[in-house]
């Protein structure tokens, strides 16, 4: 095999093993909220490391895969094509920062450009699950579960820049990308 094809295989199976991680860490750790099928999870910061680790694409993909999946997986069907569109727009932030190439420290998960960027992507998810539930059922009871949605942000970001930090110290993307 040549060196791009490894480079591509090694993406495939990162994006693949990123998508499983989310629909595990969304589907199996969970807390029902009782409300429009809702529950809380922390997949979100899986979706946020892979952003991070993954190209655009692949980090799309997988954040869109895994929590379409998770959807199926928790018995929630009628959500997973409206998860896997506002879980693929939860990576543009994390990309853009990237991509921008703002951050001096492209090697690091948590670093100045990216430390706020769950917080964007919280607003995303925030604001995306509002208007699905406000179309699929009514905007007075879509905004019942906003609270939820805000507590799911905040400790999908805590749990982000946790993992990410100590990712970072064990110098993670660089021993990935070897």
């Amino acid at each position: 095999m040549t060196d791009k094809n490894l480079k591509n295989l090694r993406l495939v199976a990162l994006t693949a093993l990123f998508a499983a991680l989310t629909a595990v860490a969304t589907a199996f750790i969970k807390i029902n909220t009782g409300i429009n099928e809702g529950y809380l999870h922390f997949g979100d910061s899986v979706i946020y490391l892979a952003a991070c680790v993954l190209s655009l694409p692949y980090a799309c993909i997988a954040a869109a895969v895994g929590g379409g999946i998770a959807d199926l997986l928790a018995g929630a069907a009628v959500w997973a094509p409206v998860t896997a569109v506002i879980k693929a727009l939860n990576v543009l932030p994390f990309a853009i920062m990237y991509s921008a190439k703002i951050t001096k420290s492209p090697n690091k998960i948590v670093n100045k450009a990216t430390v706020a960027m769950p917080v964007i992507s919280g607003l995303i998810t925030i604001f995306g699950y509002l208007l699905a539930e406000g179309i699929m059922y009514s905007f007075p009871t879509a905004w019942t579960s906003v609270p939820f949605s805000i507590v799911q942000a905040s400790g999908s970001a805590a749990v982000y820049w946790i993992l990410g930090a100590s990712l970072d110290k064990l110098n993670f993307k660089n021993r990935l990308f070897k």
